[in-house]
């Protein structure tokens, strides 16, 4: 019988975040799925359940941990502080007794998985898949998610002058341009680290090629938050990397309002994940 529950990890910075366990197996025996949610999103989203349910019929773990920009965090966190609490899971993981992990992050969180993978060299760490995963967030912030230079500039001054005045976590004054053509909250702290085309530091583009590890690249074709170049770049990057195997696939679907949650691919990205995770080596490599 699988064992489940929750699993609460403890930051470095003191925070404690909530994490969703599933064991079909002995810890020592059983590859586990270390997989983090994308924005405002939790751990118990239908796309990541079903995906942690599936893999547990297939014999292997998964734990999701809920970062700081889940629910009413959205837009509010610093990329490196979501970082910590997915590190923060990965070690708790291999105090479970689990030693072959694969690092999993959809959507806004594949931008964080990219960055701990690319500077968390540890032989537990067998593997990263991102799904429906962005290019360039700053990038595509500026340009496409808030299309318009003066608003993005106000934005980006807003959240200089906040930071200087020594109030990170302030909301902005102005609202920024989001996903599915909303006008969010946002603060300085957010704004810098994951938005700012200058400073911030979520950018996949510059993490992928600097993954030890097999990586699985995957999204649904209808995506309509992540676009197929976004795709063809970050495969083309990857495969420039020092990654020793790349696995990239676009997953047939039916079109669907949630395809960027693989609405109507999910029982094939269980597949594709499973498959792909019991094909990877018995013994990682990296130290």
């Amino acid at each position: 019988m699988a064992n489940t529950g929750e699993l609460d990890v403890t930051t470095v910075d003191g925070r404690v975040a909530r994490a969703l366990l599933i064991e079909p197996g002995p810890p020592a025996e059983t590859p586990l799925f270390l997989s983090v949610h994308g924005s405002g999103e939790q751990p118990e989203h239908p796309m990541h359940a079903h995906v942690a349910e599936g893999l547990a019929e297939r014999g292997i773990a998964s734990l999701r941990i809920r970062t700081r920009q889940s629910g009413d965090g959205v837009n509010t966190d610093s990329f490196y502080d979501s970082v910590r609490d997915i590190e923060a899971a990965f070690w708790a993981a291999i105090a479970r007794g689990h030693t072959r992990i694969v690092l999993h992050g959809h959507s806004l969180g594949s931008t964080q998985a990219a960055y701990l993978a690319a500077t968390l060299w540890r032989p537990e760490l067998r593997g990263v898949v991102l799904t429906g995963a962005f290019s360039n967030l700053p990038w595509k912030t500026r340009h496409l998610l808030v299309g318009d230079d003066d608003t993005y500039l106000t934005l980006r001054r807003e959240a200089r002058e906040a930071v200087v005045a020594g109030h990170p976590d302030d909301e902005l004054p102005t609202r920024m341009p989001w996903i599915f053509g909303r006008a969010v909250p946002v603060t300085a702290r957010h704004f810098l680290s994951y938005r700012d085309t200058q400073v911030a530091g979520a950018r996949t583009v510059e993490w992928l090629p600097r993954i030890p590890y097999p990586l699985a690249l995957l999204r649904d074709e209808h995506d309509p938050v992540v676009a197929h170049w976004e795709f063809d770049e970050l495969r083309a990057l990857a495969r420039d990397g020092i990654s020793p195997s790349v696995t990239a696939a676009e997953l047939p679907s039916e079109p669907g309002p949630d395809s960027h949650w693989f609405e109507h691919s999910r029982d094939r990205l269980v597949t594709t994940v499973a498959d792909w995770i019991g094909a990877l080596p018995n013994e990682g490599k990296t130290a």
